[in-house]
Order: structure tokens, then sequence, then C-alpha cells
């Protein structure tokens, strides 16, 4: 009976562990795909940090709010993306790319590619 209690214990231990969710603001760097969530009239990460070679992915979940990924200095320009729409890019260059929603120019992101 205590091999099973203990067991039950560390098997909730470890799903506690895994679920837990990240509160870091940069978002992860590296790998190939990055997504960026548009809710709430914000960009989620509002700052992500990426390889250089990785495709950034925006999506779209405000309903009834379109928005847009449109950078700064003219490098790319989504369509308006209505809830569940996607748009995606991706980074070759080193640098900090600033972006910003055409429909909502309050919001603001930018990725950092490394």
């Amino acid at each position: 009976m205590k091999r099973v209690l203990f067991l039950a214990v560390a098997l909730t231990s470890m799903l506690v562990a895994c679920s837990g969710e990240s509160t870091d603001t940069t978002g992860a760097t590296g790998g190939d795909e990055q997504r960026v969530e548009i809710a709430d009239l914000a960009f989620n990460p509002d700052t992500l940090t990426v390889a250089a070679g990785s495709t950034v992915t925006w999506v779209s979940a405000d309903p009834d709010l379109p928005h847009t990924s449109t950078s700064e200095d003219e490098v790319w320009a989504s369509e308006r993306l209505n809830e569940g729409e996607e748009f995606s890019f991706a980074f070759e260059e080193p640098g900090t790319y600033a972006y910003f929603c055409e429909v909502h120019p309050t919001m603001r992101g930018s990725i950092v590619v490394e």
C-alpha cells in the first residue's frame, strides 16, 4: 500500500512539474517554428527571440477583432487575420524586427533574431 501511495504522489508531482506555464515574456529561444498569439489586443509574447532560419507564426485568437502583423520596416505584412487564422514569416537575417497591428496601431511587438 505504501508503494502505491508513493508512486501516486511521485506521478502527480511529475505531472504538475511538466504542466507548469512559462512566465518568460521574451518567448522561447531557437527552434524551427515559434508562435505568437494575438489575443486581448496584444501580441503574446510581445518580444520573441529566435534563431536565424526560424519561422514565426502569428495566430489570431481575438473573436470579432481582426489583426495584422506588419513590420515597421516593410519586411513583411500579413493580411487581416480573423480568429483562428494564421500568418507565418521566416527570419533568415539576425537583427531586431519591430512590428505592429495596422488595425490597432498601439499593439506592438518585436522579433529578435540571433
